[in-house]
């Protein structure tokens, strides 16, 4: 059964009537068992390789500021799992709940752009400004409690904090903003291959439902001509 939307006037007789999350539910049963994966592939994997993305940034700019305070070993379960596992699960869930669902779901269809943008904006913001702005602050606090680095006071010193941040920082800002980019337009490309592939899968539904009324029909005339 292919999906789609329809007004009151426009229903055919013997359409199945359902809500969002019901058509969301079966859509992703189809996706979740479609026979060639390649034909699904961004939307079956997509929200995947964001989150994956986001975990590479997250260790790479976690390890970066642990390196430069010397922490060794001190913190690292503490310091990975807000910075490395969060942005992550926060990539794969806003892109499934703002950005997969409108295009299942065929909304927002009038601007692809504007989706595209949307998941761009997700991407950049979980996967690199996120644990970009939270690691410094995770890797400051315990090279505090583990006296590994000398730090100035957050509260005499606020601008000798902000400069060591600065100058640990400067070294990866090329990585960054080739982080930011690169993530956002693979973010964009992602949503418009969804688009795409969910597109050519409710084509392709179509004609599968078309073949099997055709093949019904034909049963019937057969049966109808046994009969007679």
């Amino acid at each position: 059964m292919a999906l789609s939307h329809a007004t009151k006037d426009d229903i055919p007789k013997d359409a199945v009537i359902i809500n969002e999350e019901e058509a969301l539910a079966y859509q992703w049963n189809v996706i979740s068992n479609w026979e060639n994966r390649w034909d699904v592939w961004s939307l079956r994997y997509g929200p995947g390789i964001l989150g994956a993305m986001s975990a590479a940034t997250g260790i790479y700019v976690n390890n970066h500021y642990r390196r430069k305070v010397k922490l060794g070993s001190y913190g690292k379960a503490s310091t990975y799992l807000p910075i490395v596992v969060i942005p992550a699960m926060f990539s794969v869930l806003t892109h499934k709940f703002f950005v997969q669902r409108f295009v299942i779901l065929d909304q927002h269809a009038e601007c692809p752009l504007c989706l595209q943008l949307r998941a761009s904006v997700f991407q950049g913001g979980a996967g690199v400004i996120y644990p970009t702005i939270l690691a410094p602050f995770a890797a400051f606090m315990f090279a505090t409690r583990h006296y590994t680095y000398r730090l100035p006071s957050v509260i005499k010193e606020p601008l000798a904090v902000f400069k060591l941040w600065q100058n640990m920082t400067k070294p990866i800002l090329p990585v960054l903003g080739a982080a930011l980019a690169g993530q956002s337009m693979i973010a964009m490309y992602i949503t418009y291959k969804e688009q795409m592939q969910n597109f050519c899968l409710q084509i392709k539904m179509k004609r599968l439902e078309q073949m099997a009324e055709e093949k019904q029909e034909e049963e019937r005339a057969l049966q109808a001509a046994k009969n007679f």
